[in-house]
Parts: structure tokens; C-alpha cells; sequence
């Protein structure tokens, strides 16, 4: 049998262990820009310096109105790339594998202005209402993904995590309790699943660790 501390091969990367960090808020941007600070540097070298094989960073806004909340991470300008490639870096010097989780958070953004979601139906009653998405929005939000998984190629990220979960967008998109839409994006099963679909294909044809 094999130990927490074996190698172990996923896809074409090898983990030195099987010890993983999953993807966890830290708050930490502190000029509400979406941008790498110190505090993110050593909090996930650390890790990779305690010997930890894959560090997941924390979930990183494809929009600014898809942050969780302000101190977030994010990943929807070219500029946020040059910080998060230093944290790779520095992870891969410690021959640690990093990922990073691409997220938006529909109606549980907290967040100044709008905030969308499929459908207008708030996470909590003293929560906002959200904004139903339209057509554009949806499509917009689709290539968000795909440019937000082309950052985290560039930055040298060796897996990415698309945050489908937890009551954030995709996962509302999935769920009968906060889609009711009425068109392709909304009723049946397979409707409901089509975000998530379209999401991925889209990752598909930027994520060039898919296929090398």
C-alpha cells in the first residue's frame, strides 16, 4: 500500500506526496485590487517549505463583481499575473506543485453594486438581490473563465479548479432551488448544466496542461 508520502501521478505531473492544501479565502488584499500581496508569498511558500506536494490557492475572481468579498484575490487582469507568478516560482523552488481555483460568486458576492446570478433570487433574505443574467452577461461571464484560466497558465499554475460549489455561481447554475430560468440555461437537467459545460470547453482551449 502506498504512504501519505509517496510519490504519486496525476496526469503528467508528479506529486512528491500526496499531501494536499486545498483552496482556502485568506481575505488579504488589502487595496481591494485583486492583487498578490507579501502576506499571500509567504503564507503559500510556507506550505510548500513544510513539504506540503500540491498547494491549491485560494478562490481567485475571473470579474471583480464575482469576488466573494473585496479582500479577495483575482484573476480578471493581465496585471494580477505578475504576482502570482512570484508565488509559483517560489513554490516550484521549494519542488512543491501549485494550483490556483478559478471562482465567481454569483449571488453571494459581497461586493459594491450589481452582482448577478442566474436567476434573481437572493442567497439569504437579507442578502442582495442579485441580477438575472441575460444572454451577454452569460457569455461574458463564460469567456471571464477562459481568460482568467489563460492568466493562470501564463503565471505557470501546473492544475487548476474550477469552483462549482458552495452556493457561488456555477453551482446556482446547477441547482433547481436558484435557477428558474425558462431558456437553454435553465429547467431541465441538462439545461441547468450548460453553464458549467460551456465554462469548461472554454478552459479547454487555453489550458494547454489539458493535453501536453
Amino acid at each position: 500500500m502506498k504512504g501519505l508520502f509517496s510519490s504519486f501521478k496525476l496526469g503528467e505531473m508528479t506529486l512528491k506526496n500526496r499531501i494536499v492544501m486545498s483552496p482556502m479565502c485568506q481575505y488579504s488584499c488589502y487595496e481591494e485590487d485583486g492583487k498578490v500581496t507579501d502576506w499571500h508569498k509567504i503564507h503559500y511558500v510556507t506550505r510548500a517549505v513544510g513539504q506540503v506536494g500540491l498547494i491549491i490557492v485560494e478562490a481567485t475572481a475571473v470579474t471583480p463583481q464575482g469576488r466573494i468579498s473585496k479582500q479577495d484575490l483575482g484573476i480578471w487582469e493581465d496585471e494580477h499575473v505578475e504576482g502570482l507568478k512570484e508565488i509559483v516560482d517560489l513554490v516550484h523552488g521549494n519542488e512543491s506543485k501549485i494550483g490556483l481555483q478559478l471562482s465567481h460568486a454569483g449571488r453571494k458576492a459581497d461586493v459594491d453594486g450589481s452582482i448577478l446570478a442566474p436567476s434573481p433570487i437572493p442567497f439569504t433574505a437579507d442578502k442582495k438581490v442579485p441580477v438575472e443574467m441575460n444572454i451577454d452577461d452569460i457569455q461574458a461571464t463564460i469567456k471571464d473563465f477562459g481568460e482568467g484560466a489563460r492568466r493562470a497558465n501564463e503565471a505557470g499554475f501546473d492544475v487548476i479548479e474550477l469552483h462549482a460549489a458552495h452556493g457561488y455561481l456555477i453551482n446556482t447554475f446547477l441547482s433547481p432551488l436558484s435557477n428558474s430560468r425558462k431558456d437553454e440555461y435553465g429547467g431541465n437537467r441538462d439545461n441547468r448544466f450548460r453553464f458549467l459545460e460551456e465554462v469548461i470547453n472554454e478552459v479547454k482551449k487555453v489550458w494547454s496542461k489539458l493535453y501536453s
